[in-house]
């Protein structure tokens, strides 16, 4: 390892200097929290409540920039004291094949980077989280979950990088045959995910109030969106907060509530919520986000071609035998720059969506009372934070703030 190779200082920067950029966005939050509560919750969030969100806010984000703090020292001293290159002469001491040996010592990484995490996850759901009244998870479901992940990317995921090593150390074209298997990878797995792999974290009952499915079905109809199945999700086993989402295609779209949902807010509320939720897939919401998505995972990899294949980038992490895995490994470190740029793009647009799905709710409930409703007391219900600064939301927010959501629609 060398100080006058260039991949060092671009990962050195990248890594420390997004670190830097997440310390300046907390502070900024942090100083930009009310101390009262904002004139247009009055009413609705009592003093007590908010300065319990304020807490709320205060404790995570300490503790977010101790976790990022703890985790970047920890990954730069292993970088330093030749960490990378110990697990990858290790890894080619099996005698194993190219690709063989790339699973092997990316799937070591994965699980490395998985346990880093670990003892922090572990945290902010038992303590943090169960501090606030948040969390339903038991240690048994906390470690299940993680067991199914990690089956899941062992048979999800190791076929397909076993094809993307294999391409790119054998392909010119490789990172356009590249894309289109991703592309096509995850076009299937969007599909076969809601009746494939949701089930295994979540248990998906039948909406059994009659009521409620029939106002849920004449809404559907009346905006013209046929579903197939309602459904309701044991959010709860997990957590006190509430959701609800679509899955499928055509007529075969299944309605997903969160039971935590149901339990918390009335009928007008929830019917709300899905003329939301319609609103995105009528203005075509998710097929904008996929283009996107799909156009950033082409980016990728056409910088990755160029990058992977200089033994620069391998010496620049102290791994002296080059190769396409660790090219991989160390190129995701590289791209996280990037990666954050698209991030801003993505949270954008999302945002403007937000405001757009808000308006076709507004619309089609013929008032905007049941969604104001809804968000003001999700918002009061989860501890948000009703005045993060622009800043943070900027960079973190994929929804706007509840101040602006409010705004617009009683505009």
């Amino acid at each position: 390892m060398t100080f006058s190779n260039p991949w060092l200082w671009i990962a050195l920067i990248s890594t420390i200097g997004l670190w830097k950029l997440e310390l300046l966005a907390t502070f900024l939050n942090m100083s930009a929290l009310s101390p009262k509560v904002p004139k247009r919750l009055e009413g609705t969030v009592t003093e007590e409540e908010h300065e319990r969100a304020l807490e709320y806010a205060r404790i995570s984000a300490r503790f977010g920039v101790l976790s990022d703090s703890i985790q970047l020292a920890v990954f730069l001293g292993f970088w330093f004291i030749g960490g990378f290159d110990w697990v990858d002469h290790w890894v080619r001491g099996f005698g194993l094949g190219e690709i063989q040996s790339g699973l092997v010592l990316l799937s070591i990484l994965f699980v490395a980077q998985g346990l880093l995490s670990l003892p922090f996850d572990w945290y902010d759901t038992f303590r943090i989280e169960a501090e606030f009244g948040f969390n339903k998870t038991t240690l048994g479901t906390f470690i299940m979950d993680r067991v199914k992940g990690l089956c899941l990317a062992a048979i999800l995921g190791l076929p397909l990088l076993a094809v993307l090593l294999h391409l790119f150390a054998s392909y010119p074209l490789a990172a356009l045959y590249a894309w289109l298997i991703v592309t096509a990878f995850s076009l299937v797995l969007s599909f076969l995910s809601p009746r494939l792999i949701l089930p295994l974290f979540f248990k998906f009952q039948p909406l059994e109030d009659a009521e409620l499915k029939a106002a849920i079905m004449e809404l559907s109809r009346k905006l013209d969106f046929p579903v197939g199945e309602v459904s309701v999700v044991d959010g709860s086993k997990r957590s006190t907060k509430a959701n609800a989402f679509f899955t499928g295609f055509g007529s075969a779209k299944r309605i997903a509530l969160f039971d935590t949902l149901m339990k918390n807010h009335s009928r007008e509320e929830i019917l709300a919520v899905l003329a939301h939720e319609i609103g995105h897939c009528k203005r075509r919401h998710v097929p904008k986000q996929l283009a996107l998505s799909i156009l950033s995972t082409g980016l990728m990899f056409a910088l990755m071609h160029f990058a992977i294949h200089d033994p620069r980038l391998c010496a620049a992490f102290g791994v002296m035998q080059p190769s396409v895995a660790c090219g991989f490994a160390f190129f995701g470190i590289l791209f996280q720059p990037v990666s954050t740029l698209i991030g801003l793009l993505g949270s954008w647009l999302s945002r403007k969506f937000e405001f757009e799905a808000d308006a076709y709710a507004k619309e089609a409930m013929a008032s905007p009372k049941p969604l104001v409703d809804a968000l003001t007391r999700l918002t009061r219900d989860h501890l948000g934070n009703p005045t993060p600064h622009p800043f943070y939301v900027t960079l973190h927010y994929s929804h706007p703030p509840i101040l602006q959501r409010l705004q617009a629609l009683e505009a």
